[in-house]
């Protein structure tokens, strides 16, 4: 029986759990990754997984790695909530459950805040002879055979039954594979980076509420840690800032390397994830290229100057204890609606084909959704010895069906709450 051969263009979190799928049910997978080692870039902070992409996980990981990927993540109230500047609230809601990528819709909703970095580790232990770094994609072709050939810029080669690009926003693979397609700056830039919570910081709940009013320096605002995330906001076209705590109930330095398998996982402490947007037009917001020169120091002084004297004296306060080491900056992108395109041996999946705000914290959700969703598609089509350009057909029919709402929905939110384009 003939092992189909994968090529995947992107170690990140949609890649690595398309990776882990298809391994899994036979499949002769190599991934490649244009950095040239995985810390090479800051690779964000914390990440929302709602049931969409904590299902995908579920069914693309071995069982023994998901249940580390929950040991290690942080589970705040599943509440997200809205405020305004004076921290009046505006909206308080559950996060909303959605449909596993079977379709079920019967499922325990569930939400977690993992961080980023050490979910990453979580899913490159095992494929460490399947990741190629220093591998960064030049051209693909497709074959008379029907199969696929990629070329890279260190004079690399490889053949495959299909290509997929899980490469982001700035796809190599999309840019080849459909021209057509437009990614649209979404008007808004964002400072991101971390608070860290050092052991006597503050807590929800009464003690953490009872400390503020006795006037401890070192307590935070126990509101912070109400809900799994909380957006504060100025109104349409004005800044805003948000905040997602990440509290572990063991800490990943930790449970890793007490995990069997052990796997060994980069110490981190809890943290309280902070970002401040502001319309790209602001006349505070200097153009991308001149924002990304700044140091961490310059950052934070911009983002308390966003702000203002008439936001809530809390806003200052946490963002007092930002640390200034920690932080980048960000450009939102957004995808516009692809119409559809002849399958064959490449496709694509996650922000490649379907960029969105992450006002509704769906990214990574639906990026992992669609690799689960590619994996089964896959494995059914082997399974019967169907040709694979069958299963990469229904596959994208049903990735446009979902995503791209989500895409619309994101950039609804993100005009109503926060400016954007």
């Amino acid at each position: 029986m003939h092992q189909h051969r994968v090529i995947i263009i992107g170690a990140g979190l949609g890649g690595l759990t398309l990776a882990h799928g298809l391994r899994a049910r036979g499949f002769d997978v190599a991934v490649y990754e244009r950095d040239p080692h995985p810390d090479h870039r800051p690779q964000g902070y914390r990440v929302q997984l709602d049931e969409p992409g904590l299902a995908g996980l579920e069914s693309c990981l071995p069982e023994h790695l998901f249940r580390l990927g929950l040991a290690t993540a942080a589970s705040p109230p599943a509440r997200v909530s809205v405020r305004d500047r004076h921290l009046g609230v505006l909206g308080d809601r559950p996060t909303a459950p959605s449909p596993d990528p079977s379709g079920s819709t019967d499922r325990p909703h569930r939400s977690y805040a993992f961080n980023r970095p050490t979910l990453r580790q979580i899913l490159l232990f095992g494929l460490e002879s399947t990741v190629r770094y220093g591998a960064e994609l030049l051209s693909w072709e497709r074959r008379q055979d029907g199969t696929v050939a990629a070329r890279f810029t260190d004079g690399r080669s490889a053949n495959a039954d299909l290509l997929v690009g899980a490469d982001g926003v700035g796809s190599a693979v999309r840019a080849l594979l459909l021209p057509q397609a437009r990614v649209e700056d979404a008007g808004l830039r964002l400072i991101y980076g971390r608070i860290p919570l050092h052991p006597r910081a503050a807590r929800a709940g009464e003690a953490g509420r009872a400390a503020e009013a006795d006037g401890s320096a070192d307590v935070l605002p126990p509101w912070v840690f109400d809900s799994i995330f909380t957006v504060v906001t100025g109104g349409p076209g004005s800044p805003h800032v948000g905040f997602g705590p990440v509290r572990f109930d063991r800490p990943p330095g930790e449970a890793g390397p007490a995990h069997s398998p052990a796997v060994p996982l980069a110490p981190v402490g809890d943290y309280i994830a902070c970002m401040v947007g502001a319309p790209a037009d602001h006349p505070d917001v200097p153009p991308f290229p001149e924002l990304r020169g700044l140091g961490g120091p310059a950052l934070r002084e911009l983002a308390g100057r966003l702000m203002g004297d008439d936001w809530h004296p809390d806003v200052h306060r946490l963002l007092a204890h930002w640390d200034p080491s920690s932080l980048f900056p960000l450009r939102v992108s957004t995808a516009r609606p692809v119409p559809p395109w002849e399958a064959g041996p490449v496709t694509l999946l996650g922000d490649a084909i379907h960029a969105m705000s992450p006002v509704l914290a769906m990214g990574a959700n639906t990026a992992i959704r669609d690799a689960a969703e590619l994996t089964r598609t896959l494995a059914v089509a082997a399974d019967s010895r169907t040709p694979l350009v069958d299963a990469v057909r229904a596959y994208e029919i049903r990735m446009t069906e979902y995503a791209f709402p989500i895409v619309a929905a994101s950039q609804r939110t993100g005009r109503q709450r926060i400016g954007q384009k």
